[in-house]
């Protein structure tokens, strides 16, 4: 009796055993729910903390920039021109030396045309310095940064067009580049390079061609594609910039156009806003 007892209750144990409790559909369906509203809360999040990673790695590029451009000057006493006569070879090609590109920098023949074929195994190398981590350029040799030749004057006073920059393109070659003391509006007040997502390959987008140097049109910053003669970027809200002291600045899409306009030129003592 005693044996068969506990062979019931052995039974009754092996049998509960296999009893196991389970979620039922409703139940499932709502975690999905729960799970999927989470995600759909933490991606914007994590695309914003992604954008500010690359926001961030951008303006270290063009902290780069200024001091490549800062360490050409101590050089030579003169900031590079931003296309050279006759060669349209680029200010970016003349700082490689102060960016540890040397090597990359006695490939140029400088007396031949930019993209003369003795150049090209020179010039079409992609460096990461030139180009944007938001960008979506992917030809050989792209840059996102220009150098700012100037700024169409938004106030309608006369002025030198197009030349009251700092890397603008010589137009003979008794030109002279621009001097630290030719910048009279102050170098902490005037830019040197900036993001110009709108200069692709069909508009001269490459760090060894000069004639990606740009007159900034009447207008602000954009935060999209922009056009070619714009200050422009995909990063939400503006674009970066350095300017001639080699600080980097975020230029908001909501500065005032006079504003955009006065940092583009030298010599134009226009009273400046906060930026």
């Amino acid at each position: 009796m005693i044996d068969s007892i506990k062979q019931n209750r052995c039974h009754a144990g092996v049998k509960g055993a296999k009893t196991r409790a389970a979620f039922t559909l409703i139940e499932l369906l709502v975690v999905f729910s729960i799970v999927g509203a989470l995600l759909g809360l933490l991606l914007p999040a994590v695309q914003s903390l992604r954008e500010t990673a690359r926001r961030s790695s951008c303006q270290n590029n063009l902290r780069q920039l200024g001091l490549g451009l800062s360490g050409y000057e101590s050089m030579f006493r003169t900031l590079p021109l931003g296309s050279e006569f006759g060669t349209a070879h680029s200010w970016s090609s003349r700082i490689l030396p102060q960016l540890e590109q040397s090597n990359l920098h006695t490939g140029f023949d400088f007396r031949a045309a930019w993209n003369d074929e003795s150049n090209r195994p020179a010039v079409f190398n992609s460096i990461p310095v030139y180009s944007c981590p938001s960008s979506s350029k992917s030809y050989l040799g792209s840059t996102d940064y220009c150098g700012i030749a100037g700024s169409y004057d938004a106030s309608g006073q006369a002025g030198d067009v197009g030349r009251n920059g700092v890397l603008y393109p010589a137009e003979s070659t008794a030109e002279k580049p621009v001097r630290l003391k030719d910048i009279r509006d102050g170098l902490s007040n005037t830019i040197a390079v900036g993001e110009a997502i709108g200069v692709t390959e069909i508009n001269f987008g490459y760090w060894g061609c000069g004639l990606h140097c740009f007159t900034h049109e009447d207008g602000g910053v954009s935060d999209d594609e922009g056009g070619y003669n714009e200050i422009a970027s995909l990063h939400p809200g503006g674009a970066n910039v350095v300017l001639c002291d080699g600080s980097v600045h975020f230029l908001r899409a909501s500065l005032s156009e006079n504003t955009i306009s006065a940092l583009c030129t030298r010599a134009g003592a226009e009273l400046v806003e906060a930026f």
